[in-house]
């Protein structure tokens, strides 16, 4: 339940960021540059004048498209490569799960800023990015989910009964994977957060003046003697975000756990 608190949060901050915001993210007032947290600007303002709660609320708005886009993508694709390469085995799987092992074999960020660099800096091109970099993990998770039931009765009647295997997959098998997938994805959608804050961080993610979680820590790093409230807040945000979605992930273990009464 804390888990669906904070992400609850989250989500209507992003939904409701336009009349959640008491100021414009966006728009600089040069008379309250490095204002300190107080009755106006409650967390403050940047070098800019612009009210930082303001910007943190329309940042969550970007960390959640990229977590619903990226890790939506991934587990699309990621699981029908894992139900193929499952299912049919042979040549397909060893091509498929090859192919998978090579992405999976570098470091998530470093090939993360690989694509993103050479696709250039943008929000759309980080999401693509995350989504190719978490495509085999939901692939492998499928496979494996697929080789502990493609073998069981109910799989095997189908096949005797004559069922085209696009059927089987479709109403015998993706039924029976979903829970762990979904779990997966929770867990993803967190470490997604994190990855576009690093590009952001670095300049390759959602570009100035888009208010962002990642970038207003970059911002904040010229200024952390003078204001450090601008790094307190944006990064309190962060770990929020991800403490609430990981502790939703478990949750949603426990739930689906089949093993568990």
């Amino acid at each position: 339940m804390i888990g669906v608190g904070v992400v609850g949060v989250v989500i209507l901050m992003a939904i409701f960021a336009s009349l959640l915001s008491p100021y414009d993210p966006n728009k600089p007032d040069y008379a309250a540059t490095l204002a300190a947290p107080g009755r106006t600007h409650w967390v403050g303002t940047d070098e800019l004048g612009r009210d930082i709660l303001s910007r943190i609320i329309w940042g969550a708005r970007a960390s959640l498209l990229v977590g619903i886009i990226s890790v939506g993508g991934a587990l699309l694709a990621g699981s029908l490569i894992g139900l193929v390469a499952g299912y049919l085995g042979g040549i397909a799987d060893s091509v498929l799960m090859r192919t998978m092992d090579v992405i999976f074999a570098f470091p998530s960020i470093l090939l993360a800023l690989a694509i993103t660099a050479t696709l250039g800096p943008s929000l759309a091109n980080a999401m693509i990015a995350i989504a190719i970099v978490y495509v085999p993990v939901f692939a492998r998770l499928a496979r494996g989910q697929v080789l502990l039931i493609r073998e069981l009765a109910y799989i095997e009647a189908g096949r005797a009964l004559g069922k085209r295997v696009r059927a089987i997959l479709m109403h015998d098998v993706v039924p029976n994977i979903m829970g762990p997938l979904v779990i997966q994805g929770s867990l993803l959608f967190a470490s997604a957060i994190i990855t576009e804050s690093y590009l952001s961080f670095l300049g390759l993610g959602i570009q100035p003046p888009a208010p962002s979680w990642g970038s207003m820590l970059k911002t904040a790093i010229g200024y952390l003697g003078q204001a450090p409230w601008m790094a307190w807040f944006p990064g309190l945000a962060i770990f929020c975000a991800v403490l609430g979605f990981n502790v939703l992930g478990d949750g949603l273990r426990d739930i689906l756990d089949p093993r568990k009464g």
